[in-house]
């Protein structure tokens, strides 16, 4: 790898960066570089190797990718991976048929609403490969050219360069945050279908909202409480229903709990970083907030979105600045309201003011 060796740092693949080096070495033979100078050097080299990072490991970021019918975000990689597998190795086995068409099946009714689909910043590993290659040829012919197409071409490149950084601006903001992101569950559960069309409340499955930390993820016991009537959906038929009788160990001929049963591993959709505290009571049943408001319109979707950014000063920090307390709450029968309005003049008190803009409210 001779100079470019550095590059074994990030764990890369050895056959790619060997290209790169092949690439790079040629390109300097042949003094196809605009400049000589070893700084601009060293960002095209950094830039090729972010370009391959990003497109062999689906950036890490928070954009949707389609893997055959199933479209989720790429932080759900490797579920859709695992997926993928799994359907491959039922093609390989004729035994295996009823499963795959089963699977295909779900594809007709398991995707992500088209009004939902768009949310988050999307895949930019396209536009970003894009923009690197524009880069390179404007580097190329610069070299090669002078006078005004040179003139021009350091102008593409500088462009070019611009709105690399600008893709690396959004990936990076982007980190730890998982707006857009739908990932494919085990069974498959509509929230429009329950919600929306049977008027199901979401706190009757989500019981522990108004009292834990937790919303909760209802048992099957819960679902069991129509479905051991209600056999067949208006949309998946009897397989997803199926699942769950599967999952029980309900045998619906006989209707007796006659099987082991196993636990459904639900994937969760919105995720806070590990230094993050939130508790579902203080802002439900204190706070009176409600569940669109951090979580969007649920109610209308097929398949779980994240809907909202989540971040800390846009969404978190901003809601408590507006936000007014329910003084009567007897929690709040020391605290001397009308004293902190005269003293700070202000007629409304917002969470913030009682410590909901303090650090260690939340991290900790």
């Amino acid at each position: 790898m001779g100079k470019y060796h550095f590059f074994y740092i990030f764990g890369t693949d050895k056959k790619m960066l060997k290209k790169i080096n092949i690439i790079l070495t040629l390109m300097k033979k042949r003094k196809m570089f605009l400049s000589i100078n070893s700084l601009l050097r060293a960002g095209l080299m950094m830039l090729m190797f972010l370009s391959f990072s990003i497109f062999a490991n689906g950036h890490n970021g928070i954009g949707k990718m389609t893997l055959g019918h199933l479209q989720v975000s790429t932080t759900g990689l490797v579920q859709t991976l695992a997926v993928a597998n799994i359907q491959a190795q039922s093609q390989k086995s004729p035994e295996a048929d009823a499963p795959q068409e089963a699977a295909t099946h779900k594809a007709a009714y398991d995707k992500i609403d088209p009004e939902f689909a768009g949310i988050g910043p999307g895949n930019n590993t396209i536009p970003f490969v894009i923009a690197l290659v524009v880069f390179i040829l404007a580097t190329i012919i610069g070299r090669r050219k002078k006078g005004k197409v040179k003139l021009a071409m350091i102008v593409v490149a500088l462009l070019a360069v611009g709105y690399m950084s600008k893709i690396m601006y959004i990936e990076a903001r982007a980190l730890g945050r998982q707006q857009g992101y739908a990932p494919v569950q085990p069974i498959w559960f509509s929230h429009k279908v329950h919600a929306t069309q049977n008027g199901i409340d979401c706190e009757y499955c989500h019981v522990d909202a108004r009292t834990s930390r937790h919303a909760g993820i209802p048992s099957l016991d819960v679902c069991m409480n129509c479905h051991n009537q209600v056999k067949e959906g208006s949309v998946s038929g009897k397989q997803e229903i199926a699942k769950i009788y599967e999952h029980l160990g309900y045998n619906p001929q006989t209707m007796q709990y006659d099987k082991p049963g196993k636990p459904i591993e639900w994937v969760k959709v919105h995720n806070l970083p590990d230094h993050v505290y939130f508790n579902h009571a203080q802002h439900v049943q204190a706070g009176k907030v409600a569940c669109q408001e951090c979580h969007g319109p649920v109610e209308k979707m097929n398949r779980v979105v994240e809907y909202k950014e989540l971040a800390m000063g846009d969404f978190c920090l901003d809601c408590h600045r507006k936000r007014g307390i329910d003084t009567s709450n007897p929690y709040y029968k020391h605290y001397k309201f009308k004293e902190l309005k005269e003293k700070q003049g202000i007629d409304k008190i917002t969470v913030d003011k009682i410590g909901g803009a303090d650090c260690s409210s939340c991290h900790y």
